[in-house]
């Protein structure tokens, strides 16, 4: 999971921990377990999951209610929340809804009645504070280009190829058959390839020399985009490939390198949480956390 994905974890886990914490019915009178005669009232389990989890539980409740009050201002669309969900399944390698549900119950014990409130607890928050840390951003022409030029030999020649990787020889002829007959690559992929990204349709992504084995790598940069190769052996067996896209120089990069800039002139989520709390008005009325968003005094570093 990315770092604002597990920040909405957090978020949503001391939540739920609070609603279970409810000051209004734990009482001396309700026994929660009784163990060789002992009681242990309610009273007393709250009163411990306060000393112990108190102040975390408060803070992530207040940074909530921040983010929810920054959502209606940013504002969230629902393409947005859309691809947050797909990103979310592609996390925990679900494909439906149900299935998200199910392992967020069966794996996190986080249980949503319906994908409205998941959405609200799970994926509003990380758009938001990516919002929120890509607000002050200024990407410039300039700035990318000085960048390009650092760090040119990042941005040598690379290619996007799909494989289908298979046992034997016969086995690839047969398939490379299926392709010159029209069958669609990924499909093929799919069906026959002993390989992870089988389940990609075959797509490995951008790679560039030096990553691949030598015979797939030769292979690969041999082809035109949309060219397959024949079958290409190697320790792992025969490979079919397909160059699906290339990219060299500046122009191919330019989005690439923005991207890197983005993450670079971005916020931590940590520093996005902070100046939320600091740009709030918050009155804390229990005065066991009567300290706990004061700024801690700035450590002074010594050397021997």
């Amino acid at each position: 999971m990315n770092k604002r994905m597990i920040a909405a974890v957090g978020l949503a886990c001391m939540t739920a921990l609070a609603a279970c914490s409810n000051d209004d019915t734990a009482t001396d009178s309700n026994v929660v377990v009784t163990v060789d005669g002992n009681e242990v009232t309610e009273a007393e389990f709250y009163d411990k999951m306060k000393e112990r989890y108190g102040q975390a539980t408060l803070e992530e409740m207040v940074q909530r209610v921040l983010i929810a009050d920054a959502k209606d201002e940013l504002g969230v669309t629902e393409e947005e929340i859309e691809e947050g969900i797909e990103n979310f399944k592609g996390q925990l390698n679900v494909e439906t809804d149900e299935e998200l549900l199910e392992i967020l119950d069966a794996q996190f014990n986080m249980t949503y009645e319906s994908m409205d409130d998941f959405v609200e607890d799970m994926i509003v928050p990380p758009i938001v504070l990516d919002k929120l840390a890509k607000s002050e951003v200024n990407v410039t022409e300039e700035d990318k280009q000085a960048y390009y030029e650092e760090n040119e030999e990042l941005y040598a020649e690379q290619v996007q190829a799909s494989h289908i990787l298979v046992e034997d020889e016969e086995t690839a002829n047969e398939v490379l058959e299926k392709i010159e007959a029209g069958e669609d690559f990924g499909e093929l992929a799919a069906e026959y390839s002993m390989d992870g990204s089988a389940t990609r349709g075959g797509d490995l992504g951008f790679f560039g020399t030096g990553e691949m084995v030598p015979e797939f790598e030769e292979a690969a940069f041999g082809l035109e985009v949309g060219e397959v190769s024949d079958a290409v052996e190697s320790q792992y067996g025969y490979h079919i490939i397909k160059v699906t896209d290339r990219k060299s120089g500046y122009e191919d990069f330019a989005d690439d390198i923005e991207q890197a800039l983005i993450q670079e002139q971005s916020k931590s989520t940590e520093e996005v949480l902070r100046d939320l709390v600091d740009n709030a008005t918050i009155d804390i009325k229990d005065p066991e956390f009567a300290d706990l968003f004061e700024e801690s005094e700035p450590t002074e570093e010594t050397t021997e």
